[in-house]
């Protein structure tokens, strides 16, 4: 996939503009992950794993720890787990953790999860403290996820909410596929 290029003003920008952009980042990790599997590679379970009696029954035992949303369940393969999921993204970049906004946006960048580590760290310096309190507080409408087929979302601005100034001032529709058990961003 490639990412288009706006101009300099946008490198290392948030996600939101990373359609636009061709230095984007996202990018952080939940408390629970301690591994990040890029999207192409089998998910590898967590060190940090919820009980045996809380872990999904064994048929959804494909989906690992690391690609289940925070609420600790499996992202359901529908637009409102798209929308769980970005949610998730959000609320890690909020709380800067770069495992979790990276494993649901590498596919985004063309060097994958190796880019998105690099450049995401340069995006929570361009957040302010009312930027990273909004991203934590962010919901998004599952009404207003758009399905593209099966494995296919668009989740335009108007879905998400609050939305912090760089995404008022460039709105950005996130383009999101279902890939090893969950969703992701893919533009």
């Amino acid at each position: 996939m490639t990412i288009r290029p706006l101009g300099a003003a946008c490198a290392a920008t948030a996600l939101f503009l990373i359609a636009g952009c061709e230095e984007q980042t996202p990018g952080t990790a939940s408390p629970q992950t301690s591994a990040v599997p890029s999207t192409s590679e089998a998910p590898v379970s967590s060190s940090t794993q919820p009980s045996a009696s809380s872990r999904p029954s064994a048929t959804a035992a494909t989906v690992s720890e690391v690609t289940k949303p925070s609420t600790g369940g499996a992202a359901a393969h529908s637009p409102a787990g798209a929308a769980s999921v970005m949610e998730e993204y959000h609320h890690a970049l909020g709380k800067k953790d770069l495992d979790t906004v990276c494993r649901i946006t590498a596919p985004a960048f063309d060097g994958g999860m190796k880019e998105c580590r690099s450049l995401t760290p340069m995006q929570f310096g361009m957040l302010s403290e009312d930027d990273f309190k909004k991203l934590k507080a962010t919901r998004v409408d599952p009404a207003k996820v758009q399905s593209k087929g099966a494995d296919k979302v668009v989740v335009p601005p108007s879905a998400i909410s609050p939305q912090i100034a760089m995404m008022a001032a460039e709105p950005k529709t996130f383009t999101m596929a279902w890939r090893d058990g969950t969703w992701v961003v893919i533009d």
